[in-house]
């Protein structure tokens, strides 16, 4: 099944679309255990360093007592500890522990193998022009997220 390009004007839309139900499409395939929350957040933490709590619910775009359940929860699980903010001692900084840098990676290679069964079948061009496009998407996401 193919789809039309998106009429000139809609790719913002189009393409913020397309991306969230791929996201979706690839966390329901790979039975990481968890929510995409969990494992979003984590590796958050992980890309970006020890972050305060209302960094972490910026970053991810949820409320502050959303963030605060996950981290605790994060926090249960031991893949994320706080640690007192030497900049601010009524804040606290978030970061991942070595179980949660581990589990991380099984996520990613669970992720890995569901998402590999869906580019299996694509054309070498085509995985090129994805592989390419991730790149510019992740360049976009270094340059304006933060």
């Amino acid at each position: 099944m193919t789809t039309n390009p998106a009429p000139d004007g809609d790719l913002p839309q189009h393409l913020a679309l397309v991306c969230s139900q791929f996201s979706r499409l690839a966390a329901r395939r790979s039975d990481v255990g968890v929510g995409t929350v969990s494992w979003r957040v984590v590796a958050t933490i992980e890309r970006h360093g020890p972050l305060r709590l209302s960094e972490i619910a910026d970053r991810e775009r949820v409320s502050r007592p959303t963030a605060t359940t996950v981290i605790k929860r994060l926090e249960e699980e031991g893949l994320v500890q706080r640690e007192p903010d030497p900049a601010d001692s009524r804040s606290s900084l978030v970061s991942t522990t070595e179980r949660g840098a581990a589990q991380l990676a099984a996520w990613r290679a669970q992720l890995a193998v569901g998402v590999g069964g869906l580019l299996d079948p694509l054309s070498a061009e085509d995985r090129a022009t994805l592989d390419r496009a991730a790149s510019i998407l992740a360049n976009l996401v270094d340059t304006h997220d933060g």
